[in-house]
C-alpha cells in the first residue's frame, strides 16, 4: 500500500510539533522515500538561497557559529557584530569564475551580498568574541555569560 505523500509529510509535522528539536536528516530521508529524490532537486530550484550556509552549536562555555563564505581576501570583505543577543554577519560572496547567469545550468551555491541575523541559543557576552577565517570558513566563538539573570526588581508595598 502506497501512503499519500501529503499524509506522510503531515505525520512528520505532527511528530515535529511533539518534539521541537527537528531531525532534518531524518525528515529529508523520509520525505525522499515518499516523494523521491527528484523532489529535493526540484524544490532546491524553487527556493532561492539568500546567503551562506551556517551552523551554530554550543559547548559548556561558548556558542560557535560556522559560516561557509568562500573567496574572501581580507577582513574588510565581511562585517560581524553583535546586536543584543543576535550575531549579524554581512558581506559579499564573490563569484570566483567568469560566467554570466544565462550560462549557468544548475546553481546551488550563493553569490552576492548578504546579511544574516543569527539569534544566539544561549546568552552571550559582548566581550571576548573571537573570529577567524580559513579556507572559506568563518568561525566565530562567543563566550556564554555565566550569570545572565537580571537583578530582582524591587516591589513597593505601600499600605493605603
Amino acid at each position: 500500500m502506497v501512503m499519500n505523500p501529503w499524509k506522510a509529510v503531515m505525520a512528520m509535522e505532527d511528530k515535529e510539533r511533539q518534539n521541537p528539536m527537528i531531525d532534518w536528516n531524518s525528515f529529508h530521508k523520509q520525505a525522499g522515500e515518499v516523494l523521491g529524490e527528484q523532489f529535493w532537486q526540484d524544490i532546491a530550484g524553487l527556493i532561492p538561497n539568500t546567503g551562506p550556509r551556517i551552523d551554530i552549536y554550543y559547548t559548556a562555555g561558548s556558542v560557535v557559529v560556522l559560516a561557509e563564505i568562500p573567496g574572501l581576501t581580507s577582513p574588510n570583505d565581511i562585517d560581524i557584530h553583535l546586536e543584543g543577543q543576535t550575531l549579524v554577519v554581512e558581506g559579499d560572496i564573490p563569484r570566483l569564475y567568469p560566467v554570466t547567469d544565462n550560462r549557468i545550468t544548475q546553481q546551488e551555491r550563493f553569490f552576492g551580498s548578504f546579511r544574516r541575523s543569527l539569534p544566539m541559543p544561549k546568552p552571550v557576552s559582548a566581550n571576548g568574541i573571537y573570529a577567524r577565517y580559513s579556507q572559506g570558513l568563518l568561525i566565530v566563538e562567543l563566550q556564554i555569560e555565566e550569570d545572565s539573570r537580571q537583578p530582582p526588581i524591587p516591589i513597593d508595598f505601600s499600605q493605603g
